[in-house]
């Protein structure tokens, strides 16, 4: 994805929020009501902890480690919670303590030191509430004497404060992770504590079993969402011990979606809006011990209308109004390798108009595993009117017209990470050559007069679009494609679509790219325009055929297609357009030289102090790293850079279908370099240095 310049007009769209009925139960009428209602109790339980009278113990100097977290408790009060679904899974302490919490590696120092002002913290605390699926409560048991008690009246403020960051009561929902393992009363490793300071933000430490970095360090976001309060990641990294695994999983997946068959409606409301419903039939494979309620994900305005088993049986499916997250019961505990078949059928608002254009509002448009990255094969069909015209990933088998309904089959050959679709009142523009696939163009031309138009009513007129923008774009698209597939191997895609969407930035997906409308209304001077096309066709390169282990490598997808895309401006434009360009992004890169961001920390550069250091770190600097490789394997006396371009061949096609790390670059480029590059990829991916 990249983000693009600001334009003269911004569309602002209003939404109104309507209050929240009680949690829809689909399929369900005719099940027992204790499953039935299953999910309503533990999340009334969680919503309505509190300080058990009876349960309660004077502390003096007490210590609670997990793993770099420990909780001295000098003085104060510990309670029991009340129980949910009978099991004690909470307790709250009231008094004077400090929370100690030491990051094992510099990167992680350093980012604590960014939020906490020291690498080492040791902070005062006044109340903690601690969440648990492990021997916590048989931990404070054998060291704690409980009995009956007065409660402080701090003890329930303080639950109170750790709830607004985990429950929603709009939604009914409550942290998934914490959720699903009382919902199954699993006995893990799970360990959540809010921890209340007097003097700063509350923190929250989490030890959680499903991340592969299951250390995390978060605090009170600087924005706080409509709804409820968030949080954001201080630090977080393997439990002592742990290891990334080798795949890897960002989060290590319980059940997983391996292959989807989508039935989707667009129909034309009276008012030419369109209007969305879908029946998915989904094959669930537990990677482990699973269930017998898991959660996925949905895009907060869709709503389940009914759920069933292949078998027949209906199945519990559970989700919130406006929650992104639904919940399915799967009848049992799965073992390794078992599966079960959901057919799961939806509905509701994802696509708004504008004009001729149309708003899909989330790739989240079918149901998804939490880790959002498992790979599913997909067989995609659309019944759409026929007025209007649609791309989809995968490969077209079918079309048929019925009833002035167009339906359309497409079928993806190989497992991908997403799917994803466009539809609008496109013209086509149809590109064959030797040296790429077919590529079809869709954009608007009636949308962009519409839009120029309303320009001008509003008195913002300014240039209209330029005269055969379709062709310019798809020249972009060509010959970039052409250009990536001679220096980095065969073009991954049988056909290729590149589509019009009314944003301001670009998205990839296998075969199908959304280009922002801006970039059809005309070509900048300063070669922006050329490398925003060229950068989201690099994607099918960097990103999708060759995919990255975790958010710490997605560098290899986003600052790759950053280089990329630089590297086809130089060679589309001039080599000015490209220096110019990598100076303006080294000057973005300098002034954060008092905010130590390597390369290596991917999304979690972006913080409420700076909510752009995701893009200028991991695309400008990621392609400011290959710039500095490219000029480190030049022949200076011939200028010729035959070994740079083999080292970029060799890793794609290496990597090709496979998740690559940075130690997997690492090594293919020190085979064409000839000598160890650790000392770069300490300064330049996992330090901090500056390009000068």
């Amino acid at each position: 994805m990249a983000v693009l310049r600001g334009l003269l007009v911004r569309l602002v769209l209003a939404v109104a929020f309507t209050p929240a009925p009680l949690l829809a139960q689909q399929g369900t009428e005719k099940q027992d009501s204790s499953r039935s209602w299953a999910y309503e109790r533990r999340y009334h339980e969680l919503k309505t902890l509190k300080p058990l009278a009876d349960r309660a113990a004077a502390v003096r100097q007490l210590v609670i480690r997990r793993d770099v977290g420990e909780f001295a408790l000098q003085d104060g009060t510990l309670y029991f919670l009340s129980p949910v679904d009978g099991r004690v899974v909470g307790a709250v302490f009231v008094g004077r303590g400090t929370f100690s919490f030491s990051p094992p590696t510099a990167i992680e120092q350093q980012r604590l030191a960014f939020f906490e002002k020291t690498k080492a913290l040791a902070t005062p605390l006044t109340g903690v509430v601690f969440l648990f699926a492990d021997s916590t409560a048989s931990e404070l048991e054998r060291q704690l004497t409980f009995a009956a008690g007065r409660v402080a009246g701090d003890a329930e403020e303080t639950i109170s404060d750790a709830l607004r960051y985990l429950r929603d009561d709009k939604s009914q929902s409550f942290d998934p992770d914490l959720m699903e393992a009382f919902l199954n009363r699993d006995s893990s490793d799970l360990f959540y504590a809010h921890i209340r300071r007097s003097g700063g933000d509350p923190l929250m430490f989490a030890l959680n079993p499903r991340l592969n970095e299951s250390v995390q360090l978060s605090t009170r976001a600087r924005r706080r969402t409509w709804l409820t309060e968030d949080t954001e990641v201080i630090s977080q990294f393997p439990r002592q011990g742990d290891t990334l695994r080798p795949l890897t999983y960002e989060r290590r997946p319980l059940a997983d979606i391996r292959h989807y068959e989508i039935d989707t409606r667009l129909e034309h409301t009276s008012m030419g809006d369109v209007r969305f419903s879908a029946v998915a039939r989904m094959r669930l494979v537990a990677e482990a011990p699973a269930g017998p309620w898991i959660p996925l994900r949905l895009f907060w305005k869709l709503e389940v209308d009914s759920a069933r088993w292949t078998e027949g049986e209906p199945a519990q499916v559970v989700k919130g109004k406006d929650d992104p997250i639904f919940w399915v019961n799967l009848g049992r505990r799965l073992s390794p390798g078992e599966s079960r078949t959901l057919l799961l059928s939806y509905s509701g608002d994802i696509i708004d108009r504008f004009g001729d254009w149309f708003f899909i509002k989330s790739p989240a448009w079918y149901p998804l595993p939490l880790d959002g990255r498992s790979l599913a094969t997909f067989d995609l069909t659309y019944r759409t009117p026929r007025s209007l015209v649609l791309a989809s990933v995968g490969e077209r088998k079918d079309s048929t017209v019925v009833n002035r309904t167009l339906v359309t089959r497409w079928v993806t050959p190989e497992p991908v990470s997403f799917a994803a679709f466009n539809i609008g009142r496109f013209k086509e523009h149809r590109i064959q050559e030797e040296g790429a696939p077919p590529i079809t163009v869709l954009a608007s031309d009636d949308a962009h007069k519409a839009f120029s138009r309303e320009l001008l009513r509003r008195g913002a007129a300014g240039a209209g679009p330029q005269r055969n923008m379709k062709e310019v774009v798809g020249a972009d698209v060509l010959n970039s494609m052409k250009f990536f597939s001679r220096v980095f191997g065969p073009a991954p895609q049988r056909h290729f679509y590149a589509t019009e969407v009314p944003y301001f930035h670009g998205i990839a997906f296998p075969g199908l790219v959304h280009l922002s409308w801006a970039t059809f209304r005309d070509t900048d001077d300063d070669g922006f325009d050329e490398f925003f096309r060229a950068h989201e066709v690099a994607h099918q390169w960097w990103g999708l055929g060759l995919d990255y282990t975790s958010y710490h490598e997605q560098w290899l997808s986003e600052g790759f297609a950053s280089f990329a895309g630089l590297w086809y401006l130089q060679t589309a434009r001039n080599s000015k357009k490209y220096f110019d360009m990598l100076e303006r992004w080294r000057a973005d890169i300098i002034t954060r030289r008092n905010e130590p961001a390597p390369v290596w920390l991917g999304w979690r550069n972006s913080s409420g102090m700076d909510r752009a250091g995701y893009a200028v770190i991991v695309y400008h600097k990621g392609a400011w790293v290959l710039h500095m490789l490219r000029i480190m394997m030049l022949d200076l006396k011939t200028m010729n850079e035959d070994r740079f371009t083999a080292m970029m061949r060799d890793f794609y096609q290496t990597y090709q279908g496979k998740r690559a790390s940075t130690e997997d670059f690492r090594r293919v480029a020190e085979r064409h370099v000839g000598t160890d590059l650790g000392w770069f990829f300490d300064q330049w991916i996992y330090g901090t240095d500056l390009p000068a």
